[in-house]
């Protein structure tokens, strides 16, 4: 006997009951903004996309005395993702930007311990480490690049022996098997980032556009290129300026080269180290909030920027894998902003000759 009943009603209801509390607990920390949220049907969605309360939870994490292991709101994060609460984990995904940018920008520049900040990216590695089971992550691309004539199988060559055949797709390891982690060494530390972006990754298309816009931004905070957008509009101003006067040209470029020295020579004290695990993850969130669906016109720019400074970071550390990547990125960017032409039925038009020429050289075939 059926009944009017939904089976996933009960089940949202436990959800809602299990969550209040949880979400209580954040209004000691925050006070009572978090009371908007109390009369909503789904109080963890709505704490997801609340744009005042993330504001909020953005600056406390920024804030200098964040990060240790006092810290209530990385505590709350830590709890929160550990009641294995679908939509609250959501919540704690969305601050990942937050936590890796902070984390990451204040580990080169002061030898303080981060118990905090390191505890939430470790309860995040432990959850997918058991939901990998220990297997890397591999993808398959498909392999459109096959020489004609030698896909097929079972063709023989002239000398009676099978010839090789192309493989359909090739296998790629993104990420490599996770092992058992307790603490954040140096080593380790781009690698249990990496998982915690993936994860992002995995959930961005519930994540808020706020989130997004903040990666972005210490995306470029983190390739050391923060006013690169400012030294290109400043490089044409001299440019034009040395065309007016010619007869400076020579000291101000003097000048601008000691400047970009000077520069150069800090942000290497001072970048954030990017390996490949760690790289690989950013671009794959860049070309998301790049080439997504996505309404914010603030956030394609904020990740076309992204992506050039960490191809101009690439290029300076002479990374091959990162150049690739993030060059195509840009192109991609590139193209998106680009105009497509429209064409005007002149231009469409042909001269009979030519149809006639190629209508030729088609039957001749």
């Amino acid at each position: 006997m059926f009944t009017d009943e939904s089976p996933t009603k009960p089940t949202l209801q436990h959800t809602v009951s299990r969550a209040q509390p949880v979400i209580d607990s954040l209004s000691l920390i925050l006070g009572p903004i978090i009371d908007s949220n109390d009369h909503s049907d789904n109080p963890a969605m709505s704490l997801l996309h609340n744009q005042t309360i993330s504001q909020d939870i953005m600056c406390r994490l920024r804030l200098a005395t964040s990060g240790s292991g006092t810290d209530d709101l990385c505590r709350w994060l830590y709890d929160t993702f550990q009641s294995n609460i679908a939509d609250l984990q959501l919540v704690v995904i969305s601050y990942i930007p937050t936590l890796a940018g902070v984390y990451l920008s204040r580990c080169i520049s002061s030898k303080e311990t981060f118990s905090g900040f390191e505890a939430v990216f470790l309860t995040v590695y432990s959850h997918e480490m058991v939901i990998r089971g220990a297997e890397p992550c591999i993808i398959r691309i498909p392999n459109n690049i096959r020489i004609p004539g030698s896909a097929e199988s079972g063709k023989t060559n002239g000398k009676g022996k099978a010839t090789a055949t192309e493989p359909d797709s090739i296998e790629a390891m993104v990420s490599p098997a996770l092992e058992p982690c307790n603490t954040v060494r140096a080593t380790k530390r781009g690698l249990i980032v990496s998982v915690a972006l993936d994860l992002y990754y995995n959930n961005i298309s519930l994540m808020p556009v706020c989130s997004k816009i903040e990666f972005c931004e210490f995306c470029i905070i983190w390739a050391g290129q923060g006013e690169l957008a400012g030294a290109e509009r400043l490089d044409e101003e001299e440019d034009n300026a040395q065309e007016e006067e010619e007869e400076n040209a020579e000291e101000k470029e003097e000048d601008v080269d000691k400047k970009k020295e000077h520069k150069q020579k800090n942000d290497r004290c001072n970048q954030v180290p990017l390996p490949w695990e760690l790289f690989q993850s950013v671009l794959r969130i860049l070309g998301h909030c790049l080439l997504g669906p996505t309404n914010s016109k603030e956030l394609k720019e904020k990740a076309l920027k992204a992506a050039k400074c960490l191809h101009a970071r690439a290029l300076r550390d002479f990374d091959s894998k990162a150049m690739l990547a993030s060059r195509s990125l840009v192109r991609l960017g590139d193209m998106i902003e680009e105009p497509i032409p429209e064409l005007q039925p002149s231009e469409i038009t042909a001269d009979p000759s030519e149809l006639e020429a190629l209508r030729a050289s088609i039957f001749s075939k």
